[in-house]
C-alpha cells in the first residue's frame, strides 16, 4: 500500500500515532516543578505546595511581605493546568497501584540505592523513597508525558505536515519534513517530560496557523479563528511570562494579516477578536497570582527568595548581554545552533523570497524570523540562561516551529545530497541527546551512544535503581528489544488497511 493510496486523514492519524509512540518510549523520569502543582491541584485542590517544600529549588515559602502565606513555585501554572487533566482521570488507578506497592514494601528503606554520580539526584531519590512518594512521582511523570506532552508534540508534527501540504508540497516530502521536525529538532528532547517552554511553542504554532489560514483551508469564520488564536496566545502567557512575547507578536501578526487582506482599519477591528480570546487565560493568570500571593499583578518571581543572578536587573532580567546570546546560540551543551543545526538555514530564507523561489511567503518568513529573534534577544537579558545546562536547550524551544518552517524552505532548495546530510546530522544529534540526556556537551551525548549503544532514559534510571524494584535486573539494561518492539508497532500502523479504502476485489 503506497502513501498515495491513503486518505489524508489516515496519513495524519498514522503520523500522530508514530510520533506519539516514539515520544512515549523516550520518556524521562525528571520530576520538575510543574509536576508538584499538578499533584496539589488534583489531590488537594489548591495551588499551595506546602508538602513539597525542600524538594525543589523553585519551590519556596512566601516571604512576610506577601499578603498570602504558604508555599508556592516561581513559575506560571499553564502547563500544569493541562497536565492535571490526565492525572485527574487516572488518579484512582494511581492510588491503587501506590497503595499496593507501599503495603508490600513494609518499612521504608532509608538506604535506597541510586547508582548515579550526581549526588543531588541521589539525595532527592532517597528522600522521596523514604516518604513513599517514589512510585506516585514516577507514575505522575509518565502520565503527564504520555497524555499531555507527547500528544501535544505529536499533534504539532501533524500541523506541520498539513501546513506544508497547503503550501504546495507533495505528500511524501511533507511527511518526511514533519518527521524531521518531530525527531530532528529539540522538540524530541523536550517532549520527554512536562515542560512549559515547549507548550508555548506548540500553542504559538497553532495560533499562527489559525491567523494565517493558508489557502483558506480552515472553514471557520475569521471571528472564530481569531478568538481561538487569542486564547492560545493568552495560554502562552499563562504558561510562562516569556509567553507574553508570543501573545504580543501573534497579535501584531493578526493586525498585519488584516491590513494586507483588507486595510489597517479593518485589520485592527479584526485583531480585537484576538484580544478578546486572550482575556480568559490572562484573567486566569491574575487569579492564580492573587490566590497564591495575594497580589494579582506581580509575577511569582517577584516573591521568590534571592538566588544567584537575581541581583541583576529585576529578578535576573536586565540589559542585553552578548555573552548570554552567545550561550543561547552556540554553547556546546545547549546552544540552539549546536542542538538544532538546521535552524541556521532559516536565516537564508529571505534570500529565497527575493528570488521568488521560497515555499514560505515573504510575510510569514519575516514573522517567523522576527519571532525567533525576539526570543533570542529577550533571553539574552535573562540570567537564568546560564543554568540551562541542567536540562539542556529550554528557553528557545518556542522558536523551533518558527525557525523550522523557513529552514525547510531552504532545505528543499539545497542539493539533494547536502539536504539529506544536514537532515541526518540533526536527527542523529537530537536522537542521541533524547536517549542519553547528559549534562555534558552534544559531542559527549553522541560519543556515549556510539560507545554504549541504544538506550532509553527511563530504562537507564530503572537500571540505576533496580535494587529496590527489580533486584534481578542488571545495569546497564539493553534497550534494543524495546526499539524492535517499537519498529514492529510502527510497521503495523503504516500497513494496516485504511478504513476509507474500499475492500479489494
Amino acid at each position: 500500500m503506497s502513501l498515495a493510496d491513503l486518505s489524508l486523514r489516515s496519513v495524519k492519524v498514522r503520523l500522530f500515532l508514530t510520533c506519539w509512540m516514539v515520544y512515549v518510549l523516550h520518556f524521562a523520569t525528571d520530576f520538575v516543578r510543574e509536576h508538584y502543582l499538578v499533584l496539589s491541584i488534583v489531590e488537594d485542590h489548591t495551588f499551595r505546595l506546602d508538602p513539597y517544600l525542600g524538594m525543589h529549588v523553585d519551590i519556596f515559602q512566601n516571604p512576610p511581605t506577601a499578603p498570602h502565606g504558604g508555599v508556592h513555585q516561581d513559575a506560571n501554572p499553564g502547563i500544569s493546568f493541562v497536565g492535571a487533566i490526565p492525572y485527574f482521570l487516572t488518579k484512582p488507578a494511581v492510588d491503587l497501584v501506590v497503595a499496593k506497592t507501599l503495603a508490600s514494601r513494609g518499612q521504608a528503606d532509608t538506604t535506597a540505592q541510586y547508582n548515579d554520580p550526581r549526588w543531588r539526584r541521589v539525595e532527592f531519590y532517597q528522600k522521596v523513597r523514604r516518604l513513599g512518594l517514589d512510585v506516585r512521582f514516577g507514575l505522575v511523570g509518565a502520565i503527564t508525558q504520555a497524555f499531555c506532552m507527547a500528544p501535544l508534540s505529536a499533534y504539532s508534527a501533524v500541523v506541520i505536515f498539513g501546513l506544508l501540504g497547503h503550501l504546495g508540497l507533495g505528500r511524501r516530502m511533507a511527511l518526511a519534513l514533519a518527521f524531521l521536525y518531530a525527531f530532528g529538532t529539540p522538540v524530541f528532547f523536550r517532549t520527554a517530560f512536562l515542560n512549559q517552554n515547549l507548550g508555548i511553542g506548540v500553542a504559538s504554532l497553532l495560533a499562527f496557523v489559525l491567523i494565517w489560514n493558508p489557502g483558506g483551508h480552515l472553514r471557520w469564520s475569521l471571528r472564530t479563528r481569531y478568538l481561538l488564536a487569542g486564547f492560545l496566545g493568552g495560554f502562552c502567557l499563562l504558561t510562562d511570562y516569556s509567553g507574553g512575547l508570543s501573545l504580543g507578536l501573534l497579535g501584531l501578526y493578526a493586525l498585519w494579516v488584516g491590513r494586507d487582506e483588507h486595510d489597517f482599519g479593518q485589520g485592527f477591528r479584526d485583531s480585537l477578536w484576538y484580544a478578546a480570546g486572550a482575556i480568559p487565560p490572562v484573567l486566569m493568570l491574575f487569579y492564580y497570582q492573587w490566590a497564591s500571593f495575594g497580589d494579582w499583578f506581580h509575577p511569582a518571581q517577584h516573591w521568590m527568595p534571592p538566588v544567584e543572578g537575581t541581583d541583576v536587573g529585576y529578578k535576573g532580567v536586565g540589559g542585553l548581554s552578548t555573552e548570554l546570546v552567545r550561550l543561547l546560540l552556540i554553547d556546546p551543551r545547549y546552544g540552539l545552533f549546536i542542538v538544532a543545526p538546521i535552524t541556521l538555514l532559516a536565516f537564508a530564507a529571505p534570500w529565497l523570497n527575493r528570488r521568488g523561489t521560497s515555499l514560505l511567503p515573504s510575510r510569514e518568513t519575516w514573522f517567523c524570523l522576527a519571532y525567533a529573534v525576539a526570543f533570542i534577544l529577550f533571553f539574552g537579558c535573562v540570567q537564568y540562561t546560564r543554568v540551562q545546562y541542567v536540562t539542556g536547550l529550554r528557553y528557545l524551544v518556542p522558536v523551533i516551529p518558527f525557525l523550522f518552517l523557513p529552514a525547510a524552505a531552504v532545505l528543499l532548495r539545497l542539493p539533494r545530497w547536502l539536504g539529506y546530510s544536514l537532515a541526518l546530522v540533526s536527527f542523529v544529534i537530537n536522537w542521541s541527546i533524547s536517549m542519553v540526556r547528559s549534562q555534558g556537551s552534544v559531542i559527549d551525548n553522541l560519543i556515549h551512544v556510539f560507545v554504549a549503544g541504544f538506550q532509553l532514559p527511563w530504562l537507564t534510571v530503572l537500571g540505576k535503581t533496580s535494587k529496590q524494584y527489580l533486584p534481578w535486573l542488571e545495569a546497564p539494561v539493553n534497550a534494543l528489544p524495546f526499539f524492535v518492539l517499537l519498529g514492529v508497532l510502527i510497521a503495523v500502523v503504516w500497513t494496516i488497511r485504511d478504513p476509507a479504502q474500499p475492500p479489494e476485489g
